[in-house]
C-alpha cells in the first residue's frame, strides 16, 4: 500500500502542505524526466561526440529561467541553459514565445559556453500561463569556422569561429522552422549536425510530455510548489553546510599555456571568501584575455564555478538555482575567464572554464581540508584539463566527417584524503562519464588504433596516489584520399594543472607527438604486430605544440596523444609501501619513480624492503632540508587563528587554545595561531619533473617549477604547488569559531 502523503493530489494544494513524501517523489520524478530527455537525444544523434562522450545537457527551469533540475551529463553546459533562456526572453519577444515553440543558441556572447554548443530551449505552458522551460544542449561535429570541428587555431576574433546564433527560433508551435534548419545544416561540413539538433527537439518534445502528465497526475499548483521548494531546498541545505564550514580566504592559480598564436602563459588568479553562508569568488589577478580561442566569456565562468562547488560541497543537495543564490562571483570583464566581445572563445570548455574549475576546486578542497566534520569530503584535482584531437576528411563510407577523439574524456580521479583517485574515470565536468570504444570508431572512420592503455607514472604521487590518464595512437587505415587532416588543441602541455593537496604532487601533463617515416605499411605487410607503446613505433618522432593548426594526416604517419591525470593527496613518502610495491607490479608506477619519488626500495621478488625503504626516506627528507630555504612571501600567508583543536589534513595538527601548530608528521612546533606560518617553512623549488615523467618536459621553457613546503624539523612536504616567476602565490588564512 502506498504511503497517503504520496497520493495527496490537488490542483490549489499550497506549498507549505506538500508533504515530505510528496516533495520527494515529484522532485526525483523531475530529475527522472531530464535524465530520459538526455537519453532520448543521444538516443537520435548520431553525433560520435554525444554518443562516445556524452557531451549534452538537459535541464527544467522556472518562467525567468532559474535552474530547477539538471540533466546526469556535462554540468558546465547544464548550467549555462538558464542564461540561454534569460536572452530568449530579452531578444525574442518580438517574434513571440508562445507555446510548441523552440529557440536555438550558440552565442557564447548571449549564454552559450562555446560556439560548439548548440543549445535549444522551449517554453511550457498550462492554460495559457508559462510555468517551465526546457532545454538540452550538446557539442557539435562541426560550426563551419575556419577548421573542421569548431576549434579554430588561427582565429583572432569569435567571427572567425564559424555559426554563431542569437536565440532564433527553430519551431514554431509545434512544427520544425525547415528555412532555418536549411540554414543551420548550410553552414556546416558534416550532416550529421542535423541529426544532432533534431535530435534535441525530440530530447525537449519527450520532456514536454512527462511534464504535462507529471501536471495531469498532480495538480500545476503542486508541481510548480514542488519546483519552487526544489531551489529553497537546495539553497538552505547549501547554507546549512557552508556554516557548519570555517571562516576564512583561500587563494589559488592556475595556468592556461599557449594561445594558438603563440606559447604565452596566461593565469587564472581566484580568491575565494567563506563568510557565514556565503561564498565569494574573486577573479582580480587574472590575465587579460587572449588573443587566441582559449577564452570563455561569462557564461562559462559562472559554469566553472557552479561545477566545482557542485561536486564539492553538493553531493546530496540539488543542483539547481539554490546553489547559485548562496554564491557571488566576481570578475573584471576583458579577462581571459571573462573576455569582452569580439574575443573568440572556441576552446573555452577545455582551456579557460576548466582551468577556472582548477582553481576554484583546489580552494574548495583546502576548505573541506580544513572541516571537522566534512574533511572527508575534500579531493586533490582531476585531470586538470581536457582536448580536443580533430579529424576529419571523408570516411571509407564515402562521407565527410569532422570527428573528435573522445578517449580524453578518460581522465584520472583526485586522489581523496583515505583512498586514490580512480584509474582513467572520466573528466570532471561530466557527471556521467563515458569515453568511446575503439572498435566503434574504427567502424565508423577510416583510422586505425596502434593501442590505448594507462600512462605509467600519470597519476599525482602522493600518500594516496591520484588516478592514471591515459595514452593512444592512431593511424590513417582505408581512407578514400589517402590522407586525412587533423588539429589538436589542448591546454597544459608545458605545466599540469591537476594540483595535489596537503603535499600531494601533480598529475601529468598532456602530450601530442606525431611519428612519420614509419615502417607501418611494411609491418602490416608481413603480418606483424602493431607497435604497444611510443617507444616501440619506429620513425622520427615530432612533438607537436598542445595547440596546432590544421595539418595533414598522411598514411604511414602516426598521431599520438596522452592526456592529464588526477592529483596526489599527502607527501608521497608517507605511502604505504606495499600500495607502491603493488603499484609497480601493475605498472602503474615504475621501479624508478617508487625509489626517487615514494623512497620505496625494491627486493628483486617486487616486494619492498621496508628497512631499506626507511633509510632511503629518510635521507630524502633530510635531502629536502639541506636544498631548503626560508620562504619569502610578500602577499601570501598560512595562517590559522580561531579556537579548538583540529587537523589540517596530513600536513598540519592545530591545537589552537595551546597556542600550538605542529607537524602532523613529526609533532614538532611550526608556529602559533594568527602567524603566518610560512617564513617558518622550508621551501624546495625543483623542476616539474620531480613530479614524475610527462610533466611537460617536451615543451619545457624554463618558466615553471614545483614548490615544495615543507616542516623545517622533520621535511615532511605539507604543501606542493607550481611556481611561476610574477605569479602570486597560493594562499590561505582559516578561523575557527
Amino acid at each position: 500500500m502506498r504511503d497517503p502523503d504520496v497520493l495527496q493530489r490537488s490542483a490549489n494544494r499550497p506549498d507549505a502542505t506538500i508533504g515530505p513524501a510528496t516533495f520527494e517523489v515529484l522532485n526525483h520524478r523531475l530529475l527522472n524526466i531530464v535524465e530520459e530527455m538526455g537519453i532520448q537525444y543521444m538516443r537520435c544523434s548520431g553525433s560520435n561526440v554525444l554518443i562516445t562522450g556524452n557531451d549534452a545537457a538537459t535541464a527544467i527551469m522556472l518562467p525567468d529561467g532559474a535552474l530547477v533540475s539538471v540533466g546526469p551529463y556535462i554540468v558546465t553546459q547544464g548550467n549555462v541553459l538558464p542564461l540561454i533562456v534569460e536572452s530568449t526572453l530579452r531578444l525574442a519577444a518580438d517574434v513571440g514565445c508562445n507555446d510548441g515553440d523552440i529557440f536555438i543558441c550558440n552565442d557564447p556572447y548571449l549564454g552559450a559556453i562555446h560556439a560548439p554548443d548548440f543549445a535549444t530551449v522551449a517554453p511550457i505552458y498550462h492554460a495559457g500561463e508559462l510555468v517551465a522551460w526546457l532545454g538540452a544542449s550538446g557539442h557539435q561535429l562541426d560550426t563551419g569556422g575556419m577548421d573542421p570541428g569548431g576549434f579554430s587555431v588561427k582565429a583572432v576574433d569569435v567571427h572567425q569561429e564559424g555559426l554563431r546564433m542569437p536565440p532564433v527560433k527553430l519551431a514554431e508551435a509545434g512544427r520544425v522552422r525547415e528555412d532555418v534548419y536549411r540554414w543551420i545544416i548550410n553552414q556546416v561540413r558534416d550532416p550529421l549536425v542535423g541529426l544532432d539538433v533534431r535530435g534535441q527537439i525530440a530530447a525537449l518534445n519527450a520532456g514536454r510530455a512527462r511534464i504535462a502528465e507529471l501536471i495531469e497526475a498532480w495538480g500545476i499548483a503542486t508541481v510548480k510548489a514542488v519546483m519552487q521548494r526544489s531551489i529553497k531546498h537546495a539553497r538552505d541545505k547549501l547554507a546549512e553546510r557552508l556554516s557548519e564550514l570555517p571562516e576564512g580566504e583561500w587563494r589559488d592559480v592556475q595556468y592556461i599555456d599557449h594561445d594558438g598564436h603563440s606559447p604565452e602563459i596566461y593565469r587564472v588568479v581566484c580568491t575565494m571568501r567563506k563568510r557565514g553562508t556565503r561564498l565569494a569568488f574573486d577573479f582580480a589577478g587574472t590575465s587579460p584575455n587572449a588573443r587566441g580561442l582559449i577564452n570563455s566569456t561569462w557564461s562559462g565562468l559562472q559554469a566553472a564555478v557552479l561545477s566545482s562547488v557542485y561536486i564539492n560541497l553538493c553531493w546530496d543537495i540539488p543542483w539547481n538555482r539554490g546553489v547559485r543564490d548562496c554564491v557571488e562571483i566576481r570578475a573584471e570583464p576583458g579577462t581571459v575567464n571573462n573576455a569582452a566581445y569580439p574575443a573568440p572563445c572556441a576552446m573555452a570548455t577545455i582551456s579557460a572554464v576548466i582551468v577556472t574549475i582548477d582553481v576554484t576546486w583546489r580552494c574548495l578542497a583546502q576548505l573541506l581540508l580544513a572541516s571537522d566534520r566534512h574533511h572527508r569530503q575534500a579531493m586533490a584535482n582531476w585531470s586538470g584539463t581536457s582536448m580536443a584531437p580533430i579529424f576529419a576528411g571523408v570516411s571509407q563510407h564515402g562521407f565527410r566527417f569532422a570527428a573528435t577523439e573522445m578517449s580524453h574524456f578518460g581522465g584520472g580521479g583526485g586522489a581523496r584524503v583515505d583512498a586514490d583517485g580512480v584509474d582513467t574515470s572520466g573528466i570532471v565536468f561530466n557527471t556521467t562519464p563515458n569515453m568511446p570504444n575503439i572498435e566503434d570508431q574504427e567502424a565508423e572512420y577510416p583510422v586505425l588504433y596502434l593501442y590505448r592503455r594507462h600512462l605509467p607514472d600519470s597519476g599525482g604521487a602522493g600518500r594516496f596516489r591520484g588516478g592514471r590518464s591515459g595514452e593512444l595512437a592512431y593511424t590513417v587505415y582505408g581512407a578514400p584520399e589517402g590522407r586525412l587532416e587533423g588539429l589538436f588543441a589542448g591546454t597544459g602541455a608545458e605545466m599540469p594543472n591537476a594540483i595535489g593537496i596537503a603535499g600531494g604532487l601533480p598529475g601529468a601533463a598532456i602530450r601530442v607527438a606525431r611519428v612519420v617515416q614509419t615502417d607501418l605499411g611494411a609491418r602490416m605487410a608481413r603480418a606483424e604486430p602493431l607497435p604497444a607503446q611510443l617507444a616501440e613505433i619506429a620513425g622520427k618522432l615530432e612533438i607537436l605544440e598542445c595547440k596546432h593548426e590544421r595539418s595533414p594526416i598522411l598514411e604511414g604517419e602516426v598521431w599520438h596523444h596522452s592526456w592529464q591525470a588526477g592529483a596526489g593527496y599527502g607527501d608521497p613518502l608517507e605511502r604505504d609501501p606495499a600500495r607502491v610495491a603493488v603499484d609497480v607490479a601493475r605498472g602503474a608506477v615504475s621501479a624508478g619513480a617508487a625509489r626517487t619519488i615514494y623512497g620505496i626500495v625494491l627486493r628483486g621478488d617486487g616486494s619492498a624492503d621496508l628497512e631499506a625503504s626507511v633509510r632511503e626516506r629518510d635521507a630524502t627528507r633530510m635531502a629536502r632540508l639541506l636544498a631548503g630555504k626560508t620562504p619569502s612571501p610578500s602577499d601570501a600567508m598560512l595562517v590559522f587563528e580561531g579556537a579548538g583543536s583540529h587537523r589540517f589534513g596530513a600536513a598540519l595538527l592545530l591545537a589552537l587554545d595551546e597556542r600550538r601548530i605542529s607537524c602532523a608528521r613529526c609533532r614538532e612546533p611550526i608556529g602559533a595561531p594568527g602567524e603566518n606560518l610560512l617564513p617558518r617553512l622550508k621551501e624546495n623549488v625543483l623542476p616539474v619533473t620531480a613530479a614524475g615523467p610527462a610533466r611537460g618536459e617536451d615543451y619545457a621553457r624554463g618558466r615553471f617549477g614545483l614548490r615544495l613546503l615543507l616542516c623545517p624539523a622533520c621535511g615532511h612536504a605539507i604543501d606542493a604547488h607550481l611556481a611561476f616567476e610574477g605569479a602570486p602565490r597560493p594562499s590561505m588564512r582559516i578561523e575557527y569559531r
